[in-house]
């Protein structure tokens, strides 16, 4: 009766498990699940692996290629070891589960938890994926606080030493000084205190050959990259205000959003974890807190306060490399002494690889190219059917925004649909008496203050729809044929590009046409 069942096993193991090659765990699963096959006449069509993968994203080559068999209708059954092993996103999971599988016509069977949604379904199935996660989270916090004691105590628990140093082959939690790295250390102080500003430093370190931190200490792995000693402010801005080479070993500098995702956030200097005298100092105190003082000083020089706005600001390209072209200002004193500021845009590729000769300058006047592009833009308008361009306009609008939007509101809906599914599950569970009062009102207020975040979301993301809807094109177009200053949002509505030969020769193009 199952030989209409085509099986795709499918087996994950996290990064933190894994070993050289297919990890031993791999193995097991496959073993466990392959017998499962054979007891019950299964037909075995393929396997699907992510060895090394966090069951936190979806995001994984397996599990895609298993998405794509379904929708070629390749597999009709998945098979797991167990819920943890598809994924430990409950919303995720739950999604996929509840309604993904079922609408695909898909068998889902977790062997060891003796989960199947076609004879047994599970009602605490989805109460199984938010532990799983729940356990991820946990795992997570409890390393983190591991990790936190360790660098309260003087103990380094990073990947790599700080550039400068290295760490001890008798004891990874110990720094050494690089000697060599640490004459680079030595002489950005020396030249930040003499006066160089960050940018003329990075510039003087890619001139003199020498190799930026990243390739440094990956240099025997082969790294791909042409920009071996190109240095940027942001590093030596890190050096320069880092305690650690003083002999104050700081970490916790960044951290990650949270326990889903790798995206790194700067942490406020007053939650930086520090503990002074716990590895060799590169810098004397005297020398570092002379460049605190002055890297203050300069952190909090005047800006520049003007309201210049660049209209074309990101639609202006290189035509020889495609690159942008980037704006910035540029003051100087006129015959009467007065200081005259002006705008000139320039090939970013130029200058930031001017050592390489990769491009030109591709020198211009901002105003000179926004009043050029203006007077164009207004006999372009002036010449088309203003009805036609607002219906072009909105429809471009929409268009640009569609699939942002969806995905969205595919989520948020989605989620809404998991939180009633939970809801019912929890409810019937209280009617079982399969779980307690207490532990059904926990539950129930948990997921009303799930579903009214969702709720609100949703709300917020109609409104935005409305706004789109609303944009008073009308007033925009007859602004540009009155020749008044327009704005930013109709600009890049209107136009997709610009591109700017070395010669200056302009190419505007439209995303209307006649």
């Amino acid at each position: 009766m199952n030989q209409d069942k085509k099986v795709g096993i499918y087996l994950r193991l996290s990064k933190e498990d894994e070993t050289k090659g297919e990890s031993g765990s791999i193995s097991n699963q496959r073993l466990i699940l392959l017998d499962y096959i054979k007891k019950n006449h299964l037909e075995y069509v393929d396997e699907y692996v992510d060895d090394g993968v966090s069951g936190t994203t979806f995001e994984r080559t397996g599990f895609q290629r298993m998405m794509k068999d379904i929708e070629k209708k390749r597999i009709n059954m998945v098979i797991t070891k167990d819920t943890s092993r598809l994924g430990r996103d409950h919303i995720e999971f739950g999604y996929y589960v509840e309604k993904y599988f079922p609408e695909h016509g898909v068998r889902y069977v977790a062997v060891s938890e003796n989960i199947d949604t076609e004879s047994n379904y599970n009602d605490m199935l989805l109460f199984k994926s938010a532990y799983n996660d729940m356990y991820v989270k946990d795992i997570s916090n409890k390393i983190r606080a591991s990790l936190n004691i360790k660098k309260q105590h003087g103990e380094f628990v990073g990947a790599y030493a700080p550039y400068g140093y290295t760490k001890s082959k008798e004891d990874k939690h110990k720094l050494l000084i690089d000697e060599e790295a640490a004459l680079v250390v030595k002489e950005i102080y020396k030249l930040f205190l003499r006066g160089y500003s960050i940018s003329r430093i990075a510039q003087t370190l890619s001139k003199e050959n020498i190799l930026i931190p990243s390739i440094y200490k990956n240099m025997n792995h082969r790294t791909k990259t042409c920009f071996f000693y190109e240095w940027n402010t942001k590093t030596i801005s890190d050096i320069l205000t880092n305690p650690t080479y003083m002999g104050s070993l700081t970490q916790g500098r960044n951290k990650k959003i949270n326990y889903k995702s790798k995206k790194r956030i700067h942490v406020p200097k007053d939650k930086w974890i520090t503990k002074e005298n716990s590895c060799p100092a590169i810098i004397d105190k005297i020398t570092f807190n002379m460049v605190q003082e002055l890297y203050q000083k300069n952190k909090y020089r005047k800006k520049d306060n003007s309201q210049n706005k660049y209209l074309l600001k990101g639609l202006v390209y290189c035509k020889e490399c495609n690159h942008r072209i980037g704006f910035r200002k540029v003051s100087r004193k006129n015959k009467n002494g007065e200081i005259i500021d002006k705008y000139y845009g320039n090939c970013n590729n130029y200058l930031k690889h001017k050592s390489y000769h990769v491009c030109t300058p591709h020198s211009i006047s901002y105003q000179e190219l926004e009043n050029l592009v203006l007077s164009n833009l207004h006999q372009k308008v002036s010449l088309l059917d203003k009805n036609k361009v607002i219906a072009r306009l909105k429809d471009l609008c929409q268009t640009k925004n569609k699939e942002e939007i969806e995905k969205k509101l595919n989520f948020l809906k989605r989620k809404l649909e998991i939180s009633k599914k939970k809801m019912e599950h929890l409810y019937e569970d209280k009617i079982s008496e399969l779980i307690d009062k207490d532990f059904y009102l926990q539950m129930k207020n948990k997921i009303i203050n799930e579903t009214e975040n969702t709720q609100e979301e949703l709300t917020n993301l109609k409104k935005e729809l409305t706004y789109l809807k609303n944009i008073p094109w009308d007033n925009y177009l007859t602004d540009i044929l009155n020749r008044k200053k327009t704005n930013l949002y109709l600009i890049e509505s209107l136009i997709d590009k610009i591109t700017l030969s070395e010669d200056n020769n302009i190419c505007i193009y439209y995303r209307i046409r006649e």
